[in-house]
């Protein structure tokens, strides 16, 4: 094998994700998916993640996607799903890779500025539409084209743009360039859940780091100034604040809050009834309907928050997988951050802080939903993870088996993931 392939391969996957598979409805149109799986599993094969990373990592991360398809292969919706369970092995199978290849300082800071990077071309591609339509009231939603996921998307890239600040060269100027145009973005989308995940992102690095502190607080000073300018006369015809459409949408605070609450209670519900493997991905309106004693008149497709989403979509057997990783990621990440802050691993922090703006975020809207959010939480979990050291036991067998079922995960997602996943309600049978 080539000494260039595994970076020509993961780099190529790196970049569909911060392109194409992000601004295709963020994974959701016909083929971006399979695309990003074919990469993937290009990258897989040159990596060879099972040779490098401790046996249970590659389990682990098989297992969710053999979770996600089991649901398909079980689950009242059946194959009108495929495309999420495509999304999940994708996800899982893309940690794996990035975590195995990401094992120097440089190839790190290659994986945030992929981040960063395709953070500030969502805000670049959303900024012509919504300047276009001249009222900064209006919603700012990038190529997501919902504004509270692109408002997390670009949450996320301002925390690590900030983190970037920190890290220094070569990626230092990234951060100074991206991360003030990512909080404007945010702040436009009026995106409440993106704009507080933000702030507590935010507040997280400044206590973790030992150093850079200013140079945090001179980039929030910094992206405020943008956001004002970008609000402002040069763009439109009069001046207003730039968080006026935040305070225009403050009505529908309350009810938002008590839709979403209702939205929880049917997803569990729905896990109820469909203990096992749930009742399928895209089912939340119809299976409402089946799990609940009255009709619900359902006007969502997702249950406004992603761990009851998996629960509700898949039962026991995707979350058991898919909330093993999670644990295990956390665990880890916790277990090793008193190092990263003695060695002011502005990375590893970044990363840390980050994960928190995504997973509380996910915690009150669909950001699982879309591929690209989900493969995000991927990427920033490898970020915020120590680096892996030790090279595992060598098991020749057990590695054809872990080599096989990756691949083989990752064709079947290209299949699954082919006509995208524009249709969301699929009827319980």
């Amino acid at each position: 094998m080539a000494t260039w392939a595994p970076d020509v391969t993961v780099v190529a996957t790196l970049a569909w994700w911060a392109t194409y598979l992000t601004w295709g409805t963020g994974g959701r149109e016909p083929h971006d998916l399979s695309v990003g799986c074919l990469l993937l599993a290009a990258a897989f094969v040159t990596v060879r993640p099972w040779q490098v990373l401790p046996t249970a990592a590659s389990a682990l991360a098989h297992a969710v996607g053999l979770g996600a398809f089991t649901v398909v292969l079980t689950a009242p919706t059946g194959w009108a799903g495929g495309d999420d369970a495509a999304s999940y092995a994708f996800a899982a199978e893309l940690g794996l890779v990035t975590l195995a290849w990401a094992r120097t300082t440089g190839r790190r800071q290659l994986v945030l500025a992929a981040v960063v990077g395709a953070a500030g071309a969502q805000f670049a591609l959303g900024w012509l539409p919504w300047w276009g339509r001249q009222d900064q009231l209006r919603l700012f939603e990038g190529t997501f084209y919902w504004h509270n996921q692109a408002g997390i998307f670009m949450a996320a890239g301002a925390v690590l743009g900030f983190a970037a600040i920190v890290v220094g060269r070569p990626v230092a100027l990234l951060g100074w360039i991206l991360a003030p145009i990512c909080v404007a973005g945010t702040v436009f989308t009026t995106s409440r859940g993106s704009q507080m995940a933000l702030a507590i992102g935010v507040l997280v690095l400044l206590a973790l780091l030992r150093r850079g502190h200013l140079r945090v607080l001179a980039g929030g000073l910094l992206s405020w100034g943008v956001t004002y300018v970008l609000s402002g006369p040069l763009f439109f015809p009069e001046q207003i604040a730039p968080t006026a459409g935040t305070a225009a949408r403050s009505a529908s605070l309350v009810g938002n809050g008590v839709q979403r609450i209702e939205d929880w209670r049917r997803a569990f519900r729905i896990f109820e009834h469909w203990p096992v493997s749930g009742a399928g991905f895209n089912s939340f309106a119809s299976a409402t309907e089946v799990a609940t004693t009255r009709h619900d008149n359902v006007a969502t497709a997702f249950a406004h928050n992603g761990f009851l989403q998996a629960a509700s979509d898949g039962g026991l057997v995707l979350t058991v997988p898919f909330f093993a990783l999670l644990g295990v990621v956390l665990v880890l990440t916790v277990r090793a951050l008193p190092a990263a802050v003695r060695a002011r691993d502005a990375v590893r922090l970044g990363g840390l802080a980050t994960l928190v703006v995504l997973l509380l975020h996910s915690g009150m809207d669909f950001d699982w939903g879309y591929p690209s959010l989900l493969a995000m939480l991927a990427l920033v979990a490898v970020l915020a993870l120590p680096l892996p050291t030790a090279l595992p036991t060598r098991r020749p067998r057990l590695d054809v088996v872990l080599a096989v079922v990756g691949v083989g995960l990752l064709l079947l997602g290209a299949v699954a993931g082919w006509d995208g996943g524009l249709t969301l309600n699929a009827q319980v049978s």
